[in-house]
């Protein structure tokens, strides 16, 4: 599944891309995440927990960045993980753009997911929800520490930060909410091709 998330950041895209460019960096700031070793040429392996509702899935993988273009200020991300419990497994590649904007810079994110196990019983939109939720949670970290301060500064090795579990009534509302935000998508549509 593709899944397409973005966040903007009060600060210089190519102070934002270097930020972003840290493993470390990035670590910190993902709801989840540990980095556990760095492998040498832009690889490291690494831990993300995931809870969504009752389920629960950890996986411990790989991770590379296959390119970078600092003028372009592009990255693109390729991980592979399997659950800690052998019960399913998770491939993702994500790439990231920093463009420059009047206030600073936006960072877009595209990522192509796949997910066998615990979490593939949940659907497209409700990965696409929770994902957004973590992006989000990166975002805010991310500006805290990119716009308070300390440029380049990273984060010490092995840093995991828990994401807090998603409750029942958050999965309800999330589910309805992108029910509601397709729903009334399609309501303009009809009424655009009807007006047209």
């Amino acid at each position: 599944m593709l899944i397409e998330n973005s966040f903007d950041v009060d600060a210089d895209p190519d102070r934002v891309f270097a930020f972003l460019q840290d493993a470390h960096n990035v670590a910190a700031c993902f709801p989840g995440a540990e980095l556990t070793e760095d492998l040498g040429n832009d690889s490291y392996r690494g831990k993300v927990k995931i809870k969504v509702g009752p389920v629960t899935a950890a996986y411990t993988g790989v991770a590379e960045v296959v390119e970078r273009d600092a003028v372009k200020r592009v990255a693109v991300l390729r991980a592979v993980g399997k659950d800690a419990k052998g019960a399913g497994t998770a491939k993702a590649t994500a790439m990231m753009r920093v463009t420059a904007t009047l206030s600073g810079s936006s960072v877009s994110l595209s990522t192509d997911l796949t997910i066998s196990g615990k979490l593939a019983q949940f659907g497209r939109g409700i990965m696409a929800d929770v994902s957004g939720r973590m992006v989000g949670e990166l975002a805010t970290k991310a500006r805290e520490l990119i716009e308070e301060g300390e440029p380049g500064v990273a984060a010490p090795a092995a840093v995991a930060v828990e994401a807090p579990p998603m409750r029942a009534a958050s999965i309800l509302r999330t589910v309805l909410s992108g029910f509601f935000k397709r729903l009334l998508g399609r309501l303009r549509n009809r009424k655009t091709r009807q007006a047209g």
